[in-house]
């Protein structure tokens, strides 16, 4: 459920609201389809994705969405995500080329441009638009921030979103560091879903599977994850700070055998419900 990495037990991230009458699904990382249809969600049903922001963990998943939607003729479908947004959804159609001007071309099938497939909106800091019939609104977070600092704040944006769905509001952080502005977008929230990592076990995991991953890059990477995403103890500030009545963990950068100590961590801070998600929970 987080980083770009491979784990046997849990998929990459995506998370789905659902509520009477409609649905959206927040991030799309790589196995969202089948992770869908395991949720007993057709494509059919599914008309919006917004995206937290560009990093392959969140976005790998887009490209089997848009095939098998363009291989049955589904009406188009809208992409909402941050600056970046655009070019991400060309890519994936100038990949889609050879299947729709070669794999689909059969007798009887009308031809079909993978650009009428989909539309694209881009979205950013304080963004407020209506998906599905529901408010969001969005807020920049600090996951592509080092020391306060972004390389071009206009465009390198990861965002936070909320949803004000029927008779329930719900904050998810995608991934960023400490931020006041994601505490003040999830103020008062009915649930805050929130990330979670754990530093030295995620280095950890690197050292021991990838050995040849450069030092100087693995002292970044240490950095950022320091610095860019929420340790235990964050979280749980995050949420008391934010006044949310629940919590939900998920996109969990720890081995299974750190969770207690994580929970211990959090609870230090935050004295409300807290659930770690497992692949396909509802809440």
């Amino acid at each position: 459920m987080a980083g770009p990495l491979a784990d046997p037990t849990r998929a990459q991230p995506a998370t789905l609201l659902r509520w009477d009458g409609g649905m959206v699904l927040v991030d799309a990382g790589d196995g969202a389809a089948g992770q869908l249809a395991k949720a007993g969600v057709q494509l059919a049903n599914l008309r919006s994705i917004v995206l937290t922001h560009v990093h392959a963990d969140h976005t790998g998943g887009l490209y089997a969405i848009l095939a098998t939607r363009l291989q049955v003729m589904l009406p188009p479908i809208t992409i909402y995500g941050p600056p970046g947004t655009r070019r991400l959804v060309s890519g994936l159609l100038t990949a889609l080329a050879p299947l729709s001007e070669l794999g689909l071309a059969m007798p009887g099938r009308p031809p079909r441009d993978p650009a009428a497939s989909v539309k694209v909106v881009e979205i950013g800091d304080g963004s407020e638009v209506q998906v599905e019939g529901i408010k969001v609104r969005a807020a920049a977070n600090s996951h592509y921030l080092m020391n306060g600092h972004s390389p071009d704040p206009s465009q390198a944006q990861s965002l936070s979103l909320r949803f004000e769905l029927p008779g329930r509001s719900v904050a998810i952080t995608g991934d960023t560091g400490p931020s006041q502005a994601v505490a003040a977008l999830a103020r008062d929230a009915d649930v805050l879903v929130s990330e979670i990592i754990d530093v030295p076990e995620t280095i950890g995991h690197l050292r021991a599977n990838y050995p040849s991953f450069p030092e100087a890059a693995m002292a970044a990477a240490a950095a950022h994850f320091a610095e860019q995403h929420l340790i235990a103890a964050e979280v749980g500030k995050l949420a008391r700070s934010s006044g949310v009545k629940r919590l939900v963990v998920t996109h969990i950068a720890m081995p299974r055998s750190a969770l207690k100590a994580a929970r211990r961590a959090i609870a230090r801070h935050y004295q409300g419900p807290v659930d770690f998600a497992e692949d396909l929970n509802s809440f």
